[in-house]
């Protein structure tokens, strides 16, 4: 259940990335927060990388746990 909850979460916060055009990518001060507009590349990158973590791990386990 709580992996549910977790993945739920991840959505929110995808669709909150996906709305505003920044998502969050990596520790590293200087290029953490990366913008739509300015770089295309890494910002799907940060947003297909979030979906797998978000969504796809927590509902894996959640099915074979």
């Amino acid at each position: 259940m709580m992996m549910l909850v977790f993945a739920a979460f991840a959505v929110l916060l995808i669709g909150l990335e996906l709305f505003t055009g920044c998502a969050m990518l990596g520790w590293a001060a200087d290029k953490m927060v990366v913008e739509r507009e300015k770089s295309p590349g890494p910002y799907w990158f940060a947003i297909t990388l979030h979906t797998i973590v978000g969504i796809g791990f927590p509902i894996l386990f959640a099915i074979y746990s």
